[in-house]
């Protein structure tokens, strides 16, 4: 789970990252906008919405789980 707007490490770069380490990992990103797909690579699992609540999440990370 990473944020697309981080202080250090964006989560664009983040992500990239990862997928050098493990092409498959599934990827869930937060962030304000309401589609981030011209921002990102096309490779994220889930993007939730900011501001989100406890719920929500949950069921996000548990479709993750399920795949």
């Amino acid at each position: 789970m990473t944020d697309l707007w981080m202080p250090i490490l964006d989560g664009v770069e983040m992500i990239k990252i990862i997928r050098k380490i493990d092409p498959n990992v599934k990827i869930l990103l937060t962030s304000g906008l309401d589609s981030p797909i011209e921002v990102l690579p096309p490779n994220i699992s889930f993007h939730l919405k900011k501001p989100f609540d406890a719920v929500t999440l949950l069921k996000k990370v548990s479709e993750l789980l399920k795949d």
